[in-house]
C-alpha cells in the first residue's frame, strides 16, 4: 500500500509543478519567436493546461487501464468547475463576461451531452475519436476568426503576460523541455500508483481516477486560474476553465480513442458522466446569477466537491 501511495503523491506533485512549467515554458518560447498573442492564447494556453490529462490518459490506455483514461477526463471536468471555480470565488468573488458564457459555455454543455451519449454507447470508437478531433479543429478555427474580428485584444495579451517567464529564449526552451519530461514522468507514476492502490485497497480504478488522479491533473488549471483571478483577469480564468473542459473531451478522448477503441465502464456511464453534465449546468447557472460568483457560491461549490469525492469512496 505504501509504495503505490507514494507513487501517487510523487505523480501528483510532478504533474502540478511540471504542468505549469511546461505551459509557461511553451508560452514564453512562442512569445520569444514572435507568435501573435491571440494565436498563443487559442492554442498553446488553451491546450497546454490539458497536457497532464492527456499524458495520464494516454499512459493509462496504453497500459490497458481504460477506466483511468476516461475517469481522469470526467473527474477533471468535475474538479475544474466545483474545485477550481469554487476556489477562485472563495479567494475573491468575481464578475463574469456573459460573452464567454454564451459562446464557450454552450459548447461545453454540448460536448458534455456528447460525452453522455458516448458513455451510453459503452465505447468510444476510433471513428468517434477522429470525429471529436474534427469538432475541436472546427471550434478552434471559429474562435480564431471571431477573435480576429474583435478590436480589443487586451484579453489575449493578458493571457500571455500572465504566463510569461523572465529570461532568454533558451531558458524558456529549457523550462518547456523540463516541464514536458516532468509531466511524462509524473503521469507514469500517477497511473502506476493508481493501479496499485486500486488493486491493494479493493477500490475501483475509476474511483481513483475520478478523485486523486483528476485533482492531480487539474492542478495547472487551479494555479493558473487563481493567479489570473487575483490579478484581475477573472474572465480570462473562466475562459481557460471552460476551454479546458472542452479540450478534455474533444482533444484527450479524441486522441486516445483515435489510437484504439476506448471502453467506458458501466460505473462511469451510469453515474459520473451524468454528474459531470449536472456540474457543468450548475457552474453556468452560478456564474449567470447576477453575472458574478460570490464567496458563498464558491464555498457551496467546494462543499459539493467534497461530498462528491466522499460519496465515491463510501458508495
Amino acid at each position: 500500500m505504501v509504495v503505490p501511495f507514494l507513487y501517487c503523491v510523487a505523480g501528483f506533485v510532478l504533474l502540478g509543478v511540471s504542468g505549469e512549467a511546461l505551459l509557461r515554458g511553451a508560452v514564453t518560447t512562442a512569445n520569444r519567436i514572435n507568435v501573435p498573442p491571440l494565436l498563443i492564447g487559442l492554442t498553446v494556453i488553451a491546450f497546454g493546461t490539458s497536457i497532464p490529462e492527456l499524458t495520464v490518459s494516454l499512459n493509462a490506455a496504453r497500459s490497458g487501464n481504460p477506466d483511468i483514461a476516461v475517469g481522469n477526463v470526467v473527474g477533471s471536468n468535475i474538479a475544474n468547475i466545483l474545485l477550481v471555480l469554487g476556489a477562485m470565488a472563495v479567494f475573491r468573488s468575481f464578475t463574469v463576461d456573459t460573452g464567454t458564457l454564451n459562446r464557450d459555455g454552450r459548447v461545453m454543455l454540448g460536448v458534455s451531452v456528447l460525452m453522455v451519449v458516448m458513455a451510453l454507447n459503452g465505447v468510444i470508437t476510433q471513428w468517434m475519436g477522429m470525429g471529436l478531433l474534427a469538432i475541436l479543429a472546427v471550434f478552434t478555427l471559429m474562435l480564431y476568426r471571431a477573435a480576429r474580428q474583435e478590436s480589443d485584444v487586451s484579453e489575449a495579451a493578458a493571457s500571455v503576460d500572465n504566463n510569461l517567464l523572465e529570461g532568454s529564449f533558451f531558458l524558456a526552451l529549457l523550462m518547456l523541455l523540463a516541464g514536458l519530461a516532468g509531466v511524462l514522468w509524473g503521469s507514469d507514476l500517477m497511473v502506476r500508483g493508481a493501479v496499485g492502490m486500486a488493486q491493494q485497497v479493493g477500490i475501483s480504478q475509476a474511483v481513483i481516477a475520478l478523485s486523486i488522479v483528476a485533482i492531480g491533473t487539474s492542478l495547472p488549471e487551479l494555479f493558473i486560474s487563481l493567479f489570473a483571478s487575483l490579478r484581475g483577469h477573472a474572465s480570462l480564468a473562466i475562459g481557460n476553465i471552460i476551454g479546458s473542459n472542452i479540450s478534455n473531451i474533444l482533444l484527450i478522448l479524441g486522441v486516445v480513442a483515435s489510437l484504439g477503441p476506448l471502453n467506458i465502464s458501466a460505473e462511469i456511464a451510469n453515474r459520473d458522466v451524468w454528474i459531470m453534465l449536472g456540474v457543468a449546468i450548475l457552474g453556468l447557472v452560478l456564474m449567470r446569477s447576477a453575472r458574478r460568483m460570490s464567496r458563498m457560491e464558491g464555498l457551496l461549490s467546494l462543499l459539493l466537491y467534497a461530498l462528491y469525492v466522499g460519496y465515491l469512496y463510501l458508495a
